[in-house]
C-alpha cells in the first residue's frame, strides 16, 4: 500500500471519528432527535463509502505492487547492483606476495658468506588491457540498467492490460445481464400472445432457448472476470491471504490522445531501452575485443629486496619482469576469436531486436486507429439507432405488428453493437498500454 493510500485512509478514521463525537455531544445536550438522525445517517452512510474506497484497487496501485513484487525485477535489480561492483575484482592487480629468503646456513661449519633476503613481489595487467575490461565492465552494467527499464515498461504495460481486461469483463457481465432481462422480456412477451392465443409454441419455445442461451452468456462473462482478476492479482504478486472477492476496481480510466504520428513513432525505436541495451552490450563486446588483442602485450611483475650478504653488507634490490606471450597461436588467439564471434552474435541480436519492436509499434499502432474509429463510429450513431431498433420491435411484437423473429434480430443487433462497442474498447486502451512501452508517455492513468 503507497502512502497516499495510507493518507486517505487516515483521513476516512478522522472523519469518522469526528462524526461519532457530534453524535456523542448530541446525544449529551439532549438536541433535536432529527439533528441525531442526520448525524446517524451521515455516520452510516460515510462509513459504507469508507468501507468501499479501502477495498478499491485503483490502477496506479496494481501498478506499484507488481513492480515491488516482480521476481524477475527484482533479480535484475540484484544483477545490476552485481555489475556496479563487478569492476572491482578486475584491475589487474594481483595481491602482493611477501617472501624470506635465507642461504648459506650451516650450525656446524662457519660460514664466510650468508645471505638472507626479504621480498615483495607485484604483479599487475598491462595498463591498456586493464582499461578495455573495465570500459567493457562498465557498458554492460549500462546495458542491465536499460533492461530493467524495459521490463518496467513492460510491467506496467501489462499489468494495465489485466487491469483494462478486468473492467473490460466487469461489462461483458453487465451485457450478459442485460441480454438476460432482454430474453426475460421476450420470454414475457411471448407467453403473452401464446396465452391470449395471438402466439404459438414454437414462438414460445424459442423464446425459452433465448432465455438459455442468456443464462450460459452470463456465466462465460462470470468465468472470464475471474480469469481476469487472478491473472492481475498474480501479476501483481499478492500473496492468497490478500485475494478475495470484496475487491473493487475503479472504472474511471481516463487516457491521453496520442498526438504522434507513425513515422515519428518508428523514429523513436533507437531510444528503446531494449535497443539501447543491445547497444551497450555491443560496445562491451568491442571492449572486450580489444581486451583480447591487447593480450599480446606483456604483463608486469615487479619486485622490491631487502638482503643482507652477511658482515652487515645490507642491500637493496629491484627487479622489473615482463610476461612474453609465447603462446599466442593457442590462448591469445582463442580470446581474440571469441570476441569477435561475440561481437557478430550482438549484431545480429541488435537487428532482431530492432525488427521485433518495430513490428510491435506498427500493430500497437494500426490497432489503435482501428479501435478509435469504431468507437466513435458506435457514439455518434450505432447506439441511439441500435437501443431504438431494439425498443420499436419490442413494442411491435407486443402489439401484433411483427413476428418474433424481428425482434429476436433487433435485440442481437443490440447486444452485438454493445459487444462490438465494449471490444473495441478494450482494445483502444490495450493498444494505449501497449505504446507507452514505446513512447515513454502515460497514456493510460
Amino acid at each position: 500500500m503507497d502512502s497516499k493510500y495510507k493518507i486517505c485512509t487516515l483521513l476516512h478514521q478522522t472523519i469518522l471519528v469526528f462524526i461519532c463525537i457530534l453524535i456523542n455531544i448530541c446525544s449529551l445536550n439532549q438536541l433535536p432527535f432529527a439533528m441525531m438522525k442526520y448525524f446517524v445517517f451521515l455516520f452510516v452512510l460515510y462509513a459504507g463509502v469508507s468501507g468501499a474506497q479501502e477495498n478499491m484497487l485503483l490502477l496506479q496501485q496494481a501498478v506499484d505492487s507488481a513492480l515491488q513484487n516482480n521476481p524477475d525485477l527484482n533479480q535484475a535489480n540484484a544483477i545490476l547492483k552485481q555489475k556496479e561492483s563487478e569492476w572491482r575484482t578486475l584491475t589487474g592487480i594481483e595481491a602482493p606476495e611477501i617472501s624470506y629468503f635465507e642461504e648459506g646456513v650451516n650450525p656446524d661449519v662457519p660460514t664466510p658468506f650468508e645471505e638472507r633476503r626479504w621480498t615483495i613481489s607485484q604483479s599487475v595487467d598491462f595498463p591498456l588491457t586493464t582499461i578495455y575490461r573495465l570500459k567493457a565492465v562498465k557498458e554492460e552494467a549500462k546495458a542491465v540498467g536499460f533492461r530493467i527499464k524495459a521490463m518496467e515498461n513492460e510491467i506496467k504495460s501489462q499489468v494495465k492490460s489485466r487491469y483494462i481486461e478486468v473492467l473490460y469483463a466487469l461489462h461483458l457481465k453487465e451485457v450478459g445481464e442485460r441480454q438476460k432481462k432482454l430474453a426475460d422480456e421476450l420470454y414475457n412477451a411471448a407467453y403473452t400472445r401464446f396465452e391470449t392465443g395471438m402466439g404459438n409454441g414454437i414462438d414460445l419455445l424459442n423464446a425459452e432457448l433465448q432465455v438459455s442461451e442468456a443464462e450460459n452468456v452470463l456465466s462465460e462473462a462470470e468465468r472470464l472476470l475471474h480469469m481476469a482478476r487472478y491473472s492481475l492479482f498474480y501479476l501483481m504478486g499478492l500473496e492468497v491471504s490478500e485475494i478475495n472477492y470484496s475487491i473493487q476496481f475503479s472504472d474511471s480510466l481516463r487516457s491521453r490522445p496520442v498526438e504522434i504520428n507513425q513515422i515519428q513513432a518508428l523514429a523513436k525505436l533507437q531510444e528503446q531501452p531494449n535497443y539501447m541495451a543491445a547497444l551497450c552490450d555491443y560496445n562491451a563486446s568491442s571492449n572486450k575485443l580489444k581486451e583480447a588483442k591487447s593480450n599480446i602485450l606483456p604483463d608486469i611483475r615487479l619486485n622490491l629486496y631487502k638482503q643482507n650478504y652477511g658482515g652487515g653488507f645490507s642491500y637493496t634490490g629491484f627487479e622489473v619482469g615482463l610476461s612474453i606471450p609465447i603462446w599466442l597461436p593457442f590462448e591469445q588467439k582463442g580470446k581474440i576469436e571469441m570476441a569477435q564471434a561475440r561481437q557478430t552474435e550482438i549484431e545480429w541480436q541488435q537487428k532482431s531486436i530492432e525488427l521485433d519492436m518495430k513490428q510491435q509499434i506498427e500493430h500497437a499502432w494500426h490497432s489503435y486507429k482501428s479501435s478509435k474509429q469504431i468507437i466513435d463510429r458506435y457514439n455518434e450513431t450505432m447506439s441511439t439507432k441500435s437501443q431504438k431498433l431494439q425498443q420499436l420491435s419490442l413494442k411491435a411484437y407486443q402489439l401484433g405488428e411483427s413476428d418474433l423473429l424481428n425482434l429476436i434480430n433487433a435485440q442481437q443487433t443490440y447486444l452485438l453493437n454493445q459487444k462490438r462497442y465494449l471490444t473495441a474498447l478494450r482494445d483502444y486502451y490495450l493498444q494505449l498500454a501497449q505504446l507507452e512501452k514505446f513512447l515513454d508517455q502515460e497514456l493510460v492513468y
